[in-house]
């Protein structure tokens, strides 16, 4: 049976499941989107939510719109984040890109198996499956994000927030849904044009494993 364990940042609940299981994590940079324009969004969100519980369904069934709920959030988040018209897009910058690939890979094998990448001009797409159950995701990302802050506010020559504190983490259920997380998240580039063919695009990565 998997072992969920439950951790908290900023009132938001994430779940670590033991056992060989596999995170799809989005983070972005700090800034990236108006504040209002996420509050809003996470307002609409907990109100889908809240009516879900209300309706007269069994936990499972709830449990599965809940999830199908928090897709289509992710969802709308990711689209704006492609989007964006304002100057916060210093991951397309090759030196700042090459920091956070080499420091993701740096830490494959040591702190959890990589699957894929995919590095956009604000945002970060990434699949693993951290190798230790008394490590939590958290401390995984917390390590990650500190270090290529560091390090990009060092050839940025800047002091502000690198990366927005919170992090959009899911469970990865199942190999179906490994696969169709790891096609959505090597077609990032694609989809909104930057390029013809995902291979193509500098910034992505993805074990030969799991292709």
């Amino acid at each position: 049976m998997e072992d969920f364990k439950p951790f908290y940042r900023r009132n938001l609940p994430h779940f670590q499941v033991n056992g060989g299981t596999y995170f799809v994590v989005t983070t972005r940079l700090h800034g990236s989107l108006p504040k209002e324009v996420t509050t809003k969004l996470r307002e609409e969100n907990d109100d889908f939510i809240n009516q879900i519980k209300l309706l007269d369904k069994s936990s499972a069934e709830k449990d599965f719109l809940i999830d199908e709920q928090y897709r289509r959030y992710f969802g709308k988040f990711d689209k704006l984040l492609d989007y964006a018209s304002n100057d916060i897009h210093w991951l397309k910058i090759p030196e700042v890109a090459k920091i956070l690939s080499d420091a993701i890979h740096f830490r494959n094998g040591v702190q959890y198996e990589l699957i894929c990448f995919t590095i956009m001009s604000n945002h970060l797409h990434i699949i693993f499956r951290i190798l230790d159950d008394n490590v939590n995701l958290y401390s995984v990302l917390q390590r990650l994000k500190q270090f290529t802050a560091t390090q990009a506010n060092k050839f940025l020559n800047k002091k502000n927030e690198f990366w927005q504190e919170e992090s959009y983490d899911r469970v990865v259920r199942n190999g179906e849904e490994l696969k169709r997380i790891i096609s959505y998240v090597l077609n990032n580039s694609v989809k909104i044009g930057l390029v013809e063919d995902w291979r193509d695009y500098p910034y992505t990565y993805v074990n030969e494993n799991f292709m």
